[in-house]
């Protein structure tokens, strides 16, 4: 591990030296997030009370143009532990690393490449400084996959596009199966203030399993703010027979954004989970009762210091619903000082 971080550093540093060269070639950019964290209550005791400093996320990106018709991206990204109990460096890993060629109005990329799964829906939301949106957060799925992808317009006008990424089904890791995955995402635009979205994907995970997402979003943006309505659904199925090998994960999302001045906007969000999360207690930063149906709530102020340099105090609160068996664990209640800004 030590050996990689050396080579990765001296990477970056040889990639900053020859930066004037590569000006005319392509470009640097970047962003980073970073929290002050107080955890004021909490259901899990060795997490209540805890504070601190982290960064959730820095991104270090190349792009550039190789011809007319081709360009490259190469992305690391790197974030502090999120749960809480690791203590370790930030270790930067390769997040996007693709080609991609202009075939007229369509777009071909080869490579780590993005599956679209809430791209466009996190930058409608325009608060990941804040927190991910609703099935990032929950662990639905890959938000990248090594095959490849085709993007492009439907119609003339450019209102009702389409992308499509076949790929691994493994992430940003190595395939480890001979399962695939088929990504889809439509999106239809028909005026400025109107934006929805529907996304589709299936992963062969091997062993006779399978994983199925569905998600649904719809947005209004006007000239004092934004909202919108998110639906996720996750289908875990074995196909062995077992009826017990299938499992569901629900959820609906509402968010509204509303200009309170020239740099001020009031955010506030609210996360229903309609099934219990096996995974709750592994979400970074968020962490949450496990087989729980849980409810998050988000309520913040974004400050805008400068076109790229965004201040977002904020609350998070998550609490759960009464379990079929056993006591409902106490509510969480999260203090965020958060600092976004890009390069």
């Amino acid at each position: 591990m030590k050996r990689l971080e050396t080579i990765l550093i001296l990477l970056l540093v040889i990639l900053a030296v020859r930066a004037p060269a590569l000006a005319g070639e392509g470009k640097f950019s970047g962003l980073m997030i970073g929290d002050y964290y107080n955890v004021l209550a909490h259901h899990d005791e060795a997490i209540e009370a805890s504070h601190g400093f982290w960064l959730r996320r820095i991104y270090f990106t190349y792009d550039s143009g190789l011809s007319d018709t081709i360009t490259m991206r190469f992305r690391l990204e790197m974030n502090s532990p999120g749960d809480f109990r690791s203590a370790s460096t930030l270790v930067p890993f390769v997040k996007d690393a693709y080609l991609s060629a202009s075939l007229g109005r369509h777009t071909l990329s080869l490579g780590l490449v993005g599956t679209q799964m809430y791209s466009s829906l996190e930058e409608f939301w325009g608060y990941r400084g804040m927190e991910k949106t609703p099935i990032d957060l929950f662990k639905f799925g890959n938000s990248r996959d090594l095959g490849l992808g085709l993007q492009g317009p439907l119609e003339r006008h450019g209102k009702l596009s389409y992308s499509v990424v076949v790929g691994n089904g493994s992430g940003t890791k190595s395939e480890t199966n001979r399962g695939k995955a088929a990504h889809v995402r439509l999106t239809f635009q028909p005026c400025p203030s109107l934006y929805l979205e529907l996304y589709a994907d299936y992963t062969d995970t091997g062993a006779d399993s399978s994983v199925s997402i569905l998600q649904a979003f719809a947005g209004l943006k006007g000239s004092r703010g934004r909202t919108g309505l998110n639906f996720g659904w996750r289908r875990s199925a074995d196909h062995g027979g077992d009826p017990a090998g299938r499992s569901d994960l629900k959820f609906i999302s509402l968010f509204g954004v509303y200009m309170a001045g020239p740099k001020l906007e009031l955010v506030g969000r609210f996360d229903r989970l309609l099934d219990p999360n096996p995974s709750g207690s592994r979400i970074d930063y968020l962490p949450m009762a496990d087989n729980m149906q849980a409810n998050v709530a988000l309520a913040g102020i974004g400050w805008v210091i400068s076109e790229k340099v965004k201040a977002i105090p904020n609350l998070k609160y998550v609490f759960y619903d009464a379990p079929a068996g056993g006591e409902r664990p106490d509510a969480d209640l999260y203090a965020y000082l958060s600092l976004y800004f890009k390069f």
